[in-house]
């Protein structure tokens, strides 16, 4: 018997995975018990030491092929619930949120559900595979959970939007981020980054459509400067594309990528300027930790995470999403102003407490806290 079931896809080192994997080890310091359902195994997954982990399938499923096997791992889904008896089971994604409802409809009063909704659906659901499907999905399953949270403003504001009905079991709830991990992991290795007296821009980020990495790429031919490079960290489908392109590239700029690493922080602790060019972000783990290192921050104001942890440029400076020439203009400028760059560097760990998983679980506590009684 635990008190939360966390359901995920995988536990991939990405954001999802990052929230579950924090929760469950900090909970249990709150006197909250919890366990683990995945879909699916993952390449550069995390490894909880304070929660069983349970497996739908112990392989590296596709999305598609993770899609198709659903019915099945619900079946397996329904046989973790009946198992491990959780007061509370908690959902992230749109398929394990649908999963979990289902299982509400067949075993009604056995548990509690509240789903997390990480993206913001207005933007998310209208540009992925079956876009009108997914949000008839959300439309119809959301309304079975207990409570809906989003992970900002932004994304209740646009979960009440699309579904009205949700407006009284909508809550929002800020990603947390171990800042004093943060910290001793930029401590514990070496950064990626050459002392060479260049300017280094970094981002970090899987290298995928959404992350906008096109328009870093244009920002960098447009700057075409020999003391500005750009360093992105990340792996993901769209590597080869933009490896072929970077090579194609006249330019003095400089972009490298790196792939995955394991331990991104000393390289970013090293960087001048941390730079997220994404199209949608609905929350932004990695601008949390930028701040928390004292990095400056150039950001684009996409829906919905990064004005709201940037505080509408308060603590860093936002530029349109998809305008490479707001963001050379912006990268050009905070370069020359070391002034600027040193006030963002004092204001960004305040800024970052705000976010830190201590108030994070504290937050989660006192929503789940009601739902735990059993």
């Amino acid at each position: 018997m635990v008190d939360i079931l966390f359901v995920v896809p995988d536990l991939h080192r990405g954001g999802v995975g990052r929230c579950v994997y924090s929760m469950v080890e900090e909970l249990p310091g709150h006197n909250v018990t919890t366990s683990v359902f995945c879909l699916r195994e993952i390449e550069h997954e995390f490894t909880p030491s304070r929660a069983s982990v349970t497996r739908a399938y112990a392989s590296r499923l596709s999305n598609r092929a993770m899609q198709v096997r659903a019915p099945i791992a619900w079946f397996k889904l329904l046989m973790a619930i009946r198992r491990e008896r959780p007061a509370v089971v908690c959902s992230h994604g749109l398929l394990c949120n649908l999963m979990v409802a289902a299982a509400r409809r067949l075993m009604p009063g056995n548990f509690r559900s509240v789903a997390f909704e990480h993206n913001s659906p207005s933007a998310h659901y209208r540009s992925t595979e079956k876009s009108l499907l997914k949000r008839l999905l959300l439309r119809i399953g959301y309304g079975a959970h207990d409570t809906v949270v989003g992970v900002s403003q932004g994304v209740v504001r646009d979960l009440v939007a699309m579904v009205p009905t949700l407006r009284e079991k909508c809550r929002h709830v800020y990603n947390g981020v171990p800042l004093d991990h943060v910290r001793q992991q930029a401590k514990a290795g070496v950064s990626a980054l050459p002392d060479d007296g260049t300017l280094h821009v970094v981002s970090i980020g899987r290298l995928v459509n959404n992350k906008g990495y096109q328009t870093l790429i244009d920002a960098a031919v447009l700057l075409d400067d020999p003391t500005i490079s750009f360093t992105v960290i990340g792996e993901g489908p769209q590597r080869a594309e933009l490896e072929q392109q970077i090579q194609g590239l006249r330019t003095h700029s400089r972009i490298r990528l790196t792939g995955h690493v394991d331990n991104p922080f000393p390289t970013l602790a090293a960087a001048d300027i941390f730079l997220s060019v994404s199209e949608r972000e609905s929350f932004g783990l990695s601008l949390v930790e930028a701040l928390c290192l004292g990095i400056p921050i150039i950001a684009t104001d996409c829906p919905s995470g990064p004005a709201e942890i940037l505080d509408d440029g308060r603590f860093g400076e936002l530029v349109p999403v998809g305008d490479a020439a707001a963001v050379a203009r912006a990268i050009r400028q905070l370069a020359a102003d070391r002034g600027r760059r040193q006030h963002l560097s004092d204001l960004g760990p305040r800024r970052a407490q705000d976010f830190s998983l201590e108030q994070h679980c504290h937050n989660v506590v006192d929503l789940f806290q009601p739902l735990m009684q059993r």
